[in-house]
């Protein structure tokens, strides 16, 4: 039989007036279609969650390289290394900060906090910062020495806001051992966040000179942050060159020789990690979750895949009168199981382009899509409050889905046509497996044991 034939035999037991076979096909497409949908739905959402998480990180946690003390260092000495590091080739930006801990205290509460000290003029400096670091009142001013920049939920915790004073409590070493108290004052100049609470939760932003004098030097880190043009073209396993990682970097060679140059133009004193070594552990947690989900949503598309063979097997059931009329006519074995092989695929192909089209409709809506159901179910929760008034007292917290304290406040959605192709290949490529046995079997359909029961 010729594959024309074949093929137009296969188009015709899936979209023809066959009545129950053709309906228990398309359920099978539909279903498909279905179960692709939360799989797309998690490659797209995961992969805007680890971008927009990483690239807080990367902007304003860890810098594109980072260059850490490992002694303590005098400020000629930090000069004289920030001038170095500028004049490496690739190097687009250059902070010199000093971090350390201390309490930072209001007439309100306390709590700990990590105090980050920088230059003055860092915010107009530093592109990539003011993008992702909102400003939710007041300014990000470092221009005098007792200005403090704090994050948002420290900030809520103490009740302060811009024009308040914030007290910070530090250590340094006594002389005769041990260490003293002290003491500074501060004034909130702004409130500020990443929309990622988990980065920023902790953080005083001081000027530089000043962290400098209250922070004991033992115990403070001494830090230089720099910039390039391409970080995510820097060795890591979450943003690798081609594919679906394209637009973040071309990968080349020489945007990697970047951290072997700066460490080289330092030196001994100096240990430099680039933005994925300053954050390994976490971002292989994040690579490991959705490698997880995806495995998971997978399964779900497995499952599915049964309805395919399933309606197949019903469908070489009901076609034996013409299988076997084929089979008479010169049909071979293989031409049979050809044209029910073929019906899977198609229903495949059909089910990977419903799936797609419903996994991308929700994966660009996904933000306006939880926000909704937030305020759905918090409306519920109001009415049944409400109702349940006059008789008990309830006590319910707001619902969120995902929760800003673990979760960015905002997903970042942009598709991976890389990973949506690799989504539908492997839907359809399960979709064609699913109609071998169904194939299989209609082709070992016998026409003389079947024209005896006619």
């Amino acid at each position: 039989m010729k594959r024309r034939a074949v093929f137009w035999i296969a188009l015709r037991y899936l979209f023809g007036r066959g009545g129950r076979e053709s309906g228990r096909i398309l359920s099978a497409v539909l279903i498909i279609g279905l179960s692709l949908v939360p799989l797309v739905v998690v490659l797209q959402v995961a992969d805007g969650m680890i971008e927009g998480i990483v690239r807080r990180f990367v902007e304003t946690g860890t810098y594109h390289i980072r260059a850490t003390a490992r002694r303590s260092l005098d400020d000629d000495e930090i000069e004289a290394a920030v001038e170095r590091v500028s004049g490496v080739a690739g190097v687009r930006h250059v902070v010199p900060e000093v971090q350390g801990m201390g309490l930072a205290h209001s007439v309100d509460d306390r709590t700990g906090v990590t105090l980050r000290g920088l230059p003055h003029g860092f915010w107009e400096q530093d592109e990539g910062f003011r993008e992702y670091m909102e400003v939710r009142s007041g300014e990000f001013r470092l221009d005098d020495r007792d200005a403090a920049v704090v994050g948002s939920e420290t900030a809520e915790r103490l009740g302060v806001g811009p024009g308040d004073e914030l007290r910070v409590l530090t250590v340094r070493p006594s002389p005769r051992g041990g260490f003293l108290p002290r003491v500074s004052r501060f004034t909130v100049r702004g409130v500020v966040s990443t929309g990622y609470q988990e980065l920023d939760r902790l953080w005083v932003f001081i000027p530089h000179e000043r962290a400098r004098q209250i922070l004991d030097r033992d115990a403070a880190r001494d830090y230089i942050g720099i910039k390039i043009e391409q970080p995510f073209a820097l060795e890591n396993p979450l943003f690798r060159g081609g594919g679906e990682i394209a637009r973040f970097g071309d990968g080349s060679a020489e945007v990697r020789r970047i951290p072997a140059r700066v460490s080289e133009s330092l030196g001994r004193d100096w240990r430099v990690d680039t933005w994925y070594q300053a954050e390994r552990a976490r971002y292989i947690s994040f690579l490991t979750t959705k490698n997880l989900l995806t495995f998971i949503m997978l399964l779900i598309v497995c499952v599915a895949a049964v309805n395919i063979s399933s309606a197949l097997v019903l469908l070489g059931i009901e076609k034996q009168h013409e299988i076997a009329i084929l089979k008479s006519l010169g049909a071979s074995p293989r031409d049979i199981a050809n044209v029910f092989v073929i019906a899977g695929f198609v229903a495949g192909v059909l089910g990977a382009l419903l799936g797609l089209a419903g996994g991308m409709l929700v994966a660009v809506n996904i933000n306006e899509i939880m926000a909704a159901i937030e305020i759905s179910i918090n409306a519920l929760q109001a009415l049944a409050v409400a109702v349940a008034a006059p008789f008990t007292e309830v006590a319910v917290e707001p619902f969120e889905i995902l929760s800003a304290e673990f979760y960015l406040e905002r997903i970042p959605i942009r598709l991976g046509f890389t990973e949506l192709f690799a989504a539908a290949a492997a839907a359809i490529l399960i979709a064609t497996l699913a109609s071998v046995v169904p194939a299989r079997r209609a082709g070992a359909t016998r026409p003389l044991d079947v024209m005896r029961r006619y």
